[in-house]
Parts: C-alpha cells; structure tokens; sequence
C-alpha cells in the first residue's frame, strides 16, 4: 500500500528540483534589477547635474543606504512574521512601488537650485526610484528566509543562494555598458526593467501560493543547527567588528569610484567597473573554501598597500597604467581580506 504524505512533507523527486529552480530564479532575478537601476537612473539624472563625478559617488551612497534600509525591513519581516505572512507583506510592498514604474524623471524636477545639488539628487532618487530599490533591496535575505522555511534539504543553509546574487548582478553591471546601453534608450531600459520587476512578483505570488499549499504560517525561516548553541548572541564588541569590516571596503569603493570618474572620465563603464570589482570580492571569499587562500590575500594586500603608498610620492614620475594597476590591486586587495574575515567571524 502506497504510503500518504501529509500536506505538510515535501515532496521529492520533480517538486524538490522546481523548489530549488524557483527560488534559484527569484535570487538571480533580483540582484540583476538591482544593480541594473542604478547605472540607468543615474545617467538620467547626468544632463540636468553637468555629468559630475560627483554624481556618481552621491548616487552610491544613496543606493547604499537604501540597501541597508532594505535588509533592515527584511530584517524585520523576518522576526516578527511568519515566512508566508511576510511573503504577503513584501508582495504588497512591491505592489505599491509599481505607481512610480517606469522610472522617470518627476515632473518640475528640471534642475537643482544653486548651492544645494547633492541634497537635490538624493530626494530625486528617492522620490523617483526608492520604493522599487527598497522592495527589491530587501528579496536577497527574504528569499533566503522563504527558501529556509521549506523542506529541502538544503534549507537549513541557503547562503548558497548568494551564488545566484552575485552572478545577476555581475551580469547586470557588466552587461550594462556593453550590451543595454549602447542598443536601448532610456524610456525602453525603464519599461524593460518594469517588465522584470512584474515577473519577479509573479514569481513571488507563485512562492506564496506553494508555501500556503504545503508549509503553512509557521514562525521561523531557517531550521536551528543542532550544533549551534543559541543561548546568547554576539557581543557589541563582535558586532561593531563586522560593521567596521563592511563600512571600510564600502568607503574604499566610494573613493575609488570618484577618483577613477575623476581622473579619466565620467561614463557608465567606470561607474561600474568598480562596484563590479567589489562584488567579485564576494564570489572569491564568501565560500567555505575561498579561491584565494586568507594568507596569500594578506600577502598581496601587504605588498599592494606599501606600492601604492611608495607610488604616491613619486606620483608625477609614475605612468597612469602603473598607478592605476597599483590602485586595483590595494583596492581588491584591502576589499578581499575584510570581507573574508567578515565571513569567517559570521
């Protein structure tokens, strides 16, 4: 006799490949909107501020803050709310963020007042484009969450999932200034990414409707590894130890960027050159195993660091090839040991 399973079991087999198919599909989907904005709307907004370098460096910053505020709604969801009724929530959130879809500059925002620029531009981009950011800034740790609460085998670790993130927005920056500008307009970018945006919530609505037929409300996303203990939490003194390893990297980038756009030129491709850069940090150290061992990363990082530092007092002798391939590696180096050491004191 054919043994029934209860509404609740996961099935294997063909379902257990489409779970991990879909929830593969949001993560990638999302990162590539999410770094696919940014390029865009900044260089929207390039003919009314002069196509500073300046510019650029504002945009990060305010991208950056929003993706903080994303992962601390994510956060959020994620504590006080069962993974479907968080589910519901975020739907609902990305619902709303079609009424500023497709991006644009508003009306009567033709060119900043005098002496004010950079407070100009930050509530352009938040009027024009920090909803959808925000919805979709959040879907990395909520998708981990969603994927957690099921019963794949997989669940109770789904930081693998970050390898679907970095690969969508790896495609998205480099893909940008070689494939979407230079063969679609603005106006067509912004419906194109309108049109991801709405198959991302289709894929949401049909997470939800699995987890509603086969999970349930139940609190909690991730299952506890036994081996952990969950008694007390990180002291203030780890916490503020990570903080500083992604606040350094995350400066490096700020400053790397403007100098880059400073001294060469002000483009789309350097604009993201870097940030490219930074994310492929992530790739390399965020593994159990990472591709470039800590101790040789250090190594690197020693001699890249004391270059660029002796270079800098012979800068006007030093051809801008050597000293920008200098500046590359302190940058990648410096970037790539904070973040290793990030994941390894997770």
């Amino acid at each position: 006799m054919e043994a029934v399973r209860s509404p609740g079991s996961f099935a294997p087999g063909r379902e257990h490949t489409l779970v991990l198919v879909g929830f593969t599909a949001m993560t990638f989907v999302s990162a590539f909107l999410l770094f696919a904005v940014q390029p865009m709307f900044t260089k929207m907004v390039l003919p009314r501020l002069g196509g500073a370098p300046s510019v650029w460096a504002v945009a990060m910053c305010f991208f950056q803050a929003a993706l903080l505020a994303g992962y601390c709604y994510a956060h959020l969801l994620n504590r006080w709310l069962a993974p479907r009724n968080a589910l519901v929530v975020h739907i609902l959130v990305c619902l709303s963020a079609f009424l500023v879809l497709p991006f644009a500059i508003p009306a009567g925002w033709t060119e900043p007042p005098s002496g004010s620029a950079y407070v100009w531009q930050l509530q352009l981009f938040t009027i024009a484009v920090g909803l959808p950011f925000f919805a979709v800034a959040a879907n990395a740790p909520l998708i981990q969450a969603w994927f957690g609460a099921t019963e794949h085998r997989h669940a109770k670790d789904p930081y693998f999932l970050y390898a679907a993130s970095n690969l969508g927005s790896l495609l998205a920056l480099l893909g940008y200034p070689f494939l979407i500008e230079p063969r679609l307009g603005l106006l067509a970018q912004s419906r194109a990414w309108q049109l991801g945006f709405l198959v991302l919530v289709l894929m949401f609505a049909a997470a939800l409707a699995y987890m509603h037929s086969r999970i349930g409300a139940r609190r909690g996303a991730v299952a506890p590894d036994a081996s952990i203990s969950v008694s007390s939490g990180p002291r203030w003194k780890e916490r503020l130890a990570w903080v500083w390893l992604a606040l350094v990297p995350s400066a490096l980038l700020v400053a790397f960027t403007t100098h880059v756009t400073t001294d060469v030129a002000s483009a789309p491709l350097l604009w993201v050159i870097p940030l490219a850069l930074y994310l492929l940090t992530f790739v390399l150290v965020f593994r159990d195993r990472p591709l470039i061992p800590q101790s040789v990363m250090l190594a690197i990082h020693l001699v890249s660091v004391i270059a660029a530092l002796a270079f800098l007092a012979k800068l006007s002798h030093m051809s801008w090839p050597i000293m920008a391939t200098v500046g590359v590696l302190a940058f990648l180096s410096t970037t790539m040991v904070a973040h290793r050491t990030l994941y390894e004191r997770r």
